[in-house]
């Protein structure tokens, strides 16, 4: 074993390609499926293993870094936040950890932007809750 990036290789293999392959399986679905299903199917998902709660913050930064990736140098999109999300979400339903994923819009001027984001045990996964709760208009949870 040896460690790259905070990974420890080869045991974290699964978690980065399984990460790459539901991006993809997200970015090909959300073509075909409305949002609030896509979600409706996760959420009735059951909790097939539960994770230790020490190893919960841990393997969700490894996810969350991985689906950067993935996002930004394979696959090319630079606002990886909505795909992520779904990853993320799905990964703590399938582990029996408590969240949700929240998706806002924000108008400037003409343009209407869009951002998704994980709630974790209640907490606001990885942003600032501040500038969301500001900036962003709940659209939709799941």
């Amino acid at each position: 074993m040896w460690k790259y990036k905070g990974y420890e290789l080869p045991q974290d293999l699964p978690l980065i390609i399984g990460a790459l392959l539901r991006l993809l399986y997200f970015e090909l679905i959300l073509h075909r499926r409305p949002l609030p299903d896509i979600l409706a199917e996760i959420s009735g998902m059951p909790s097939v293993l539960s994770a230790p709660a020490a190893e919960v913050a841990v393997t969700l930064d490894k996810l969350w870094r991985a689906c950067g990736f993935w996002m930004a140098r394979v696959l090319k999109n630079p606002r990886p936040c909505l795909r992520r999300s779904l990853v993320l979400y799905r990964w703590c339903k399938k582990h029996g950890v408590e969240s949700k994923v929240v998706v806002g819009v924000d108008k400037d001027g003409d343009i209407l932007k869009g951002h998704a984001w994980l709630y974790v045990h209640g907490q606001v996964y990885r942003e600032d809750p501040e500038l969301l709760a500001r900036d962003y208009t709940i659209m939709l949870e799941g």
